[in-house]
């Protein structure tokens, strides 16, 4: 079962929480929690960028002997991606 509840943010304001993260109320005491904060580590992870950025950075270092521009280059790229016969 999963509840959502609303918490002022004033009350978690000292626990350096971010959005993403999840907490664990591990104890409960009367007046007190004692809670978990767990965080994926984001910062060293990079999406899958573009073509375009590729195509873009790597001037200089990829030879095109194909004779093809770098728009024709980056559809070949998304049509072999999606499995799209262009």
């Amino acid at each position: 079962m999963t509840t959502i509840k609303t918490i002022p943010a004033e009350k978690l304001s000292g626990l350096d929480v971010h959005e993403g993260d999840t907490l664990h109320i591990l104890a409960a005491k009367e007046a007190v929690f004692l809670v978990e904060i767990s965080r994926t580590d984001t910062a060293g992870k990079l999406g899958p960028g573009k073509a375009s950025a590729w195509l873009r950075s790597s001037r200089g270092s990829v030879r095109n002997e194909t004779g093809k521009s770098a728009d024709e280059l980056r559809m070949d790229y998304y049509a072999a991606k999606h499995g799209l016969n262009l």
